[in-house]
């Protein structure tokens, strides 16, 4: 048997309702982000999905049907060699770039709209 369905079957119920939650704040949260230029919603949509294929045997294979999606699974696996707190780092530069990048363009937007007034 495959040892993905395994490792799934073997999950108790607790660990799948709290992963259902979280993946859907990081998907309202995303879903923000899209309309907020500060909160960096394609990183909250990408981790949503990984939950939820962490929790749903379906959506897992959706995902991986899905060139994009494989590509970019793989890169988040490849993180798996470094160390835990080496990616937590890596994280949080990656949000606070997002952010940082957020905040400039929302800066930018509103200093072009004084100066055509």
């Amino acid at each position: 048997m495959n040892k993905r369905k395994t490792e799934r079957q073997a999950m108790p119920l607790v660990f799948k309702a709290l992963g259902l939650l979280l993946a859907g704040l990081f998907l309202l949260l995303g879903l923000l982000g899209l309309v907020l230029p500060i909160i960096p919603g394609i990183l909250f949509l990408f981790l949503a999905a990984i939950l939820l294929a962490k929790v749903s045997s379906r959506f897992d294979s959706l995902l991986n049907s899905n060139k994009e999606m494989r590509y970019w699974r793989r890169r988040w696996h490849t993180t798996n060699s470094l160390p835990l707190m080496q990616r937590v780092k890596l994280s949080f530069w990656v949000v606070a770039k997002a952010v940082v990048n957020g905040v400039e363009a929302a800066v930018n937007s509103l200093t072009g709209n004084r100066s055509k007034s």
